[in-house]
């Protein structure tokens, strides 16, 4: 319980009651006067009682519930919430304060509510535009209630028992623009594969450590003793998308763009004129959960590789799941790794199979990548270069052609993103942009 400036002014009226019932009594003409202070000091004593009681019952017997429909959700989408709270108690609250303390940028949770009745259940609904990725507690949330005369405050604390995903920012890219003769043909390719893929070679027999899921339970039966199935490569090659996650080659704005009316209808109109951050991090995470998100639905196998804090590959596999362990990695990036791109490329490019394709996604100079490019060739692989264009993020930058003219004196399949660019309409035109 916290304790208000109105309280010192009841105890200091209550002392100056006391002090002129002392002196009525000793000095006055009028003794008898002093009853009437003593009695003034004695009614402001049970007022703050009387208030003190009040206040201590105030957050009893009340419950704060949040409820949420998901809890995973892409940047720039509305994360509604819905408040309820419920009143046990026989007693009418005054008013009801709620704070919510959850990290989550531009959070519209705070809301105070006034005259709730006995038994009476109220509720409220929060809506907050999603600008930042990453993992935020909804909570913890704070309940306060007081006196009607704003002497005492009491307050409970809801800890935080869920915890909001937010993913990266996704456009629906219609169709990649793929220049003739960067993939292979279809045949088929006689080298097994690590990985389950569509095309299976045969059976052999179980080995300690190969997935129980790879057993062919038909074989096994037949020949009475554990078969595994076997798996070629897949004759279209895997995709790769490598993400330059160094911090040398990032450039962010100070501030991220809250401007956005919460709590209200208007937050479904704000959230078709969202737009990106001003983060040449942020714009390449988007590029990756764009690719990604169309390639596994276009049923290939895709794998991303990142050296952020810590090295992260995930091996190329096809389906919705692979696509939520990479949107789930991504939503957890910082942009604050120490390798270069062509670091990267030198140490993932090994567990590239030949024919896959490989995407590039940076936004540093071309010396970050021109080795790595070489690299890739020698190994037959199938490099694109996306580069994020580092000076159209900065307004003070006068001359923003210089970093791009190294890029685009290369023959590589290339294309150049700026600030306030549509992803998905320049990815869709990929090969028609070199």
């Amino acid at each position: 319980m916290r304790i208000r400036k109105s309280f010192w002014v009841f105890t200091i009226f209550v002392l100056i009651a006391l002090m002129l019932a002392w002196y009525a009594g000793r000095f006055s003409f009028f003794p008898a006067s002093r009853i009437v202070f003593y009695r003034i000091a004695i009614g402001s004593t049970l007022f703050i009682l009387f208030n003190w009681a009040w206040t201590l019952l105030a957050t009893k017997k009340i419950s704060l519930t949040r409820i949420q429909r998901v809890l995973k959700l892409p940047v720039g989408n509305v994360f509604e919430e819905r408040y309820e709270i419920k009143n046990y108690s026989k007693l009418w609250r005054l008013w009801i304060e709620i704070e919510d303390l959850s990290k989550l940028p531009g959070n519209a949770g705070s809301k105070v509510l006034s005259q709730i009745n006995p038994r009476q259940e109220r509720f409220y609904i929060s809506r907050t535009i999603l600008i930042k990725r990453g993992a935020y507690s909804l909570g913890p949330t704070i309940l306060r209630s007081g006196d009607p005369f704003g002497m005492f405050i009491s307050e409970r604390t809801f800890s935080a028992d869920k915890t909001l995903i937010v993913l990266p920012f996704t456009e629906q890219i219609d169709n990649i623009v793929q220049q003739q003769g960067f993939y292979l043909g279809g045949h088929a390719i006689r080298q097994k594969s690590l990985e389950a893929t569509s095309h299976a070679a045969g059976v052999r027999d179980y080995q300690p450590g190969d997935p129980l899921n790879r057993i062919h339970w038909k074989s096994s039966a037949r020949k009475d003793r554990f078969m595994v199935k076997e798996f070629d490569q897949d004759p279209q090659g895997d995709v790769w998308i490598l993400l330059d996650a160094s911090r040398l080659t990032q450039y962010e704005a100070q501030e991220l763009n809250t401007n956005f009316i919460p709590d209200s209808f208007w937050a479904w109109k704000n959230q078709e004129k969202f737009r990106l951050p001003a983060s040449t991090f942020e714009y390449s995470v988007s590029i990756v959960a764009s690719l990604a998100d169309y390639f596994v639905k276009s049923d290939k196998p895709v794998g991303i590789a990142c050296a952020d804090s810590k090295m992260i590959v995930l091996t190329p596999e096809k389906g919705e799941r692979q696509l939520g362990k990479i949107m789930d990695t991504l939503a957890f990036l910082e942009g604050e790794g120490n390798l270069s791109l062509n670091e990267l490329i030198e140490t993932i490019s090994h567990q590239i199979p030949r024919g896959s394709s490989v995407y590039l996604v940076t936004s540093g100079g071309e010396a970050s990548a021109q080795i790595g490019l070489e690299m890739l060739i020698r190994k037959r692989l199938n490099p694109f270069l996306i580069v994020v264009d580092k000076e159209s993020f900065n307004v003070d930058t006068v001359e923003k052609e210089s970093s791009l003219g190294g890029w685009v004196s290369m023959t590589y399949p290339q294309i150049i993103i700026q600030y306030n660019d549509s992803i998905r309409e320049r990815i869709s035109k990929f090969g028609l942009l070199n």
